[in-house]
């Protein structure tokens, strides 16, 4: 099991993400998979960290604008949210922003087409 250090500052938190790609890198497929499910399940939370900061607003700011709850975006933006889909458009319309869903950078698998079934015939006994 890999074990991080704390960023304490932005340059320390570059520093610290290339360092846990690294170790992922040298530990295997497994562990660039975990991270790579790391990522994905904070995706949001830094979208709107991302966001938020071009603004320059507080979480505070952005609760005024969106009408969502300060606490709520709190916990979106640690990961720990579960945002219903009017929370996510509440945010993203105060932004000046809409909700799509976009291709991912590195496709995961594809699911397994499904064989199409040959008409049956009957035999007409």
């Amino acid at each position: 099991m890999m074990r991080y250090r704390v960023a304490k500052r932005r340059d320390d938190f570059d520093d610290f993400l290339h360092e846990v790609q690294e170790e992922s890198r040298a530990a295997g497929k497994s562990a660039i998979e975990a991270l790579q499910a790391y990522g994905e399940h904070f995706r949001l939370a830094r979208q709107l960290i991302i966001i938020r900061k071009r603004l320059g607003w507080t979480q505070q700011q952005l609760a005024k604008a969106s009408g969502v709850q300060q606490s709520e975006i709190s916990r979106i933006e640690r990961g720990q949210g579960n945002p219903t889909y009017s929370t996510i458009e509440a945010l993203a319309r105060a932004a000046n922003m809409t909700v799509a869903l976009v291709p991912r950078r590195h496709p995961t698998r594809r699911p397994a087409r499904r064989k199409r079934r040959e008409p049956r015939h009957s035999t007409g006994t």
